[in-house]
């Protein structure tokens, strides 16, 4: 205790602004809790059962963490400011420069934001957990061995139907046309129940052109003649429209149009995250992905899944198969993933001698018991529906698919397929996809630059209201606030006023408004202190102080005002129905730099207000 009070001479002596402050004990008060958030943070996700869920770096919130932050924050400013409201230097008349000034505006930044940022200890310290405890290298053939293993899950069986098959080469090449009203039945066709496939040769064409809304012209004479693209690939300069050339008979192929293993491309996860055209990351293009359209970084990635499954199913090496399964259940077991397979009897279901072409007899179920919870239920009518809208394109009308399919009464719908074939076996597949695409996001996502700014900004609004107090008082600052109150009540009166009175551009006058108010309240301290009293001018100080980066916000405001209006005028010009289109403002262009920018002419600001807050202290009472 002795060296503590030696110490605290030795700041008062020696650097009177740090001990008034406060501001070592309160960094080393704030470290220790920023330790404690470390290791709660580290240890807060241990059990693999807790990552089997949607977004779970926002668990900090669920979970209830971020209200011991808010206690423990709360309990450390308001300890701090009893502390250092004992002493004010500027209030009781000590010589303080404008230096010592801005250093204690400083100093109480630094403080709050200390006191205040635990979130990014936890996440920190929730992330080496996950770092350590699952390796890169560990992860990548685990995920590997998982893929390899997802086909004979046969969970849903579009999975399984002809279109999705991608290999050998010729299913990669051919465009599969499956809409009944597009099908040539004069050509070689095949069906299933009431699908109908048709492989097709393609030729492209690029287009430069485009109309008055922005999009790529098809080319000639396929736009004069109605001939609709199978697809198209959009870039920046053109667009390529791809075009069914030749029917092409794959029956050397084919040996069942039956569901089978031979036709599951789909990739159950995709540890590298690599970003697509669309903007839809690559583990949730099982649900966007079209398997025609030109992407052939993914497509190439489906096709080695097909190529996998097939060569797996091709050399009927049961042992194989079965060590690949032990692999995959013996992860599931380490990630706790819920499921009552056996390795085993999962085998003994896929080969079988009188289903040569690996056709789907069986199904396992992706939810545990004999019933799904609601939000299964949920989930599973939601399928349902989607099901039933994708079905429609082949449904059209009964009597069309009876032309492909005459037998279509005899045969079993697929959904009652899938019902008369299911297993009792049941493996929690939407778990360990959660459990990996929580891994992922923990190791890749930017936390720190997502929330710095919330904290940023708190830690500079509480700085400035408690800079206001220690300058002007209590008094002063309780009158500010009304003050602030009662003018923004009457700018907002006076708008409505104007806008059932005039009606047209409230924006700029409400902007413009605002923006004179602001400069008012700016330019009497600075040019005609003397003029008013030492109350209103500390008014006029106190709403400068806390109000000048809202000021600057609002410049920035009226600039992107100016630039909209500007671009629908342009627009309106082209004749063009879509007033904003491919136009841009100042708050796109600079991003998350706008944040910075205003910050730093909030501090400059301060750093050169503090003369002001001198020759305000010296006006008489």
């Amino acid at each position: 205790m002795q060296k503590l009070n030696k110490f605290n001479q030795y700041l008062l002596e020696r650097y009177p602004t740090v001990w008034n402050t406060k501001i070592v004990w309160m960094l080393l008060a704030a470290l220790v809790f920023h330790i404690v958030f470390f290791i709660i943070g580290y240890v807060s996700h241990i059990d693999p059962v807790s990552l089997q869920k949607y977004s779970v770096k926002d668990d900090y919130f669920k979970n209830g963490v971020i209200f011991v932050h808010l206690i423990i924050s709360i309990l450390l400013i308001v300890g701090w400011l009893l502390m250092m409201l004992k002493n004010n230097a500027f209030k009781n008349f000590y010589p303080t420069s404008k230096g010592k000034l801005f250093g204690q505006f400083l100093q109480y930044f630094i403080i709050i934001f200390s006191c205040t940022t635990f979130y990014f200890s936890y996440m920190t310290g929730f992330r080496m957990f996950i770092n350590n405890k699952y390796p890169d290298q560990e992860m990548a053939k685990n995920i590997d061995i998982i893929n390899r293993t997802a086909p004979f899950l046969s969970q849903n069986i579009e999975s399984y139907t002809l279109e999705n098959r991608l290999f050998p080469k010729p299913f990669y090449d051919l465009y599969c046309e499956n809409d009944i009203e597009k099908i040539d039945q004069n050509k070689k066709f095949f069906v299933y129940y009431n699908r109908v496939y048709q492989y097709y040769t393609l030729y492209s064409k690029k287009s430069y052109k485009k109309d008055k809304r922005g999009n790529f012209i098809p080319p000639n004479p396929e736009y004069s003649n109605k001939i609709q693209p199978a697809y198209s690939d959009e870039k920046e300069k053109f667009e390529t429209f791809y075009y069914k050339k030749e029917v092409v008979d794959l029956s050397s192929y084919i040996k069942t149009t039956q569901p089978s293993f031979y036709n599951f491309s789909e990739i159950f996860y995709d540890y590298d995250f690599h970003e697509l055209d669309n903007g839809v990351s690559a583990i949730e293009t099982d649900y966007y992905y079209d398997k025609d359209a030109p992407d052939y970084i993914l497509k190439n990635k489906k096709a080695s899944v097909n190529q996998k499954t097939a060569t797996l199913l091709n050399s009927k090496n049961q042992a194989e198969l079965e060590k690949l399964f032990e692999d995959f259940l013996s992860i599931s077991k380490t990630y706790r993933v819920k499921n009552n397979l056996d390795a085993k009897k999962w085998v003994s279901m896929i080969y079988s001698k009188d289903n040569p072409n690996f056709e789907i007899r069986y199904f396992i179920k992706d939810y545990a018991g004999k019933t799904r919870t609601d939000e299964d239920e949920y989930y599973e009518e939601t399928v349902a529906v989607d099901s039933a809208v994708v079905s429609s394109d082949y449904t059209r009308d009964s009597i069309k698919i009876r032309e492909f399919n005459p037998k279509i009464n005899q045969q079993l719908a697929p959904d009652k397929y899938v019902k008369n074939n299911m297993t009792e076996y049941y493996y929690l597949s939407g778990n360990m996809k959660d459990l990996l695409k929580s891994v992922d996001s923990m190791k890749q996502d930017d936390f720190f630059s997502d929330n710095i700014h919330i904290y940023i900004w708190i830690a500079f609004f509480l700085s400035t209201f408690i800079f206001s107090f220690r300058i002007t008082g209590l008094r002063s600052l309780l009158f500010s606030v009304i003050s602030a109150g009662v003018l923004t009540l009457t700018v907002t009166l006076i708008t409505v006023f104007y806008g059932l009175t005039f009606r047209g551009k409230e924006q700029f006058f409400v902007s413009y408004f605002i923006l004179f108010i602001g400069l008012v309240i700016l330019l009497i301290p600075l040019l005609k202190m003397n003029m008013v009293s030492k109350m209103v001018s500390s008014v006029l100080v106190n709403i400068s102080m806390n109000g000048f980066v809202l000021f600057v916000l609002l410049i920035f405001a009226i600039i992107r005002i100016h630039q909209n209006a500007a671009c629908q005028e342009m627009v309106i010009k082209m004749q063009d129905s879509y007033p904003y289109q491919n136009c841009s403002n100042i708050f796109e262009e600079l991003g998350f730099w706008l944040s910075y920018i205003i910050l730093f002419a909030g501090f400059l600001f301060m750093y050169f207000y503090t003369a002001i807050l001198q020759k305000w202290k010296a006006m008489p009472e």
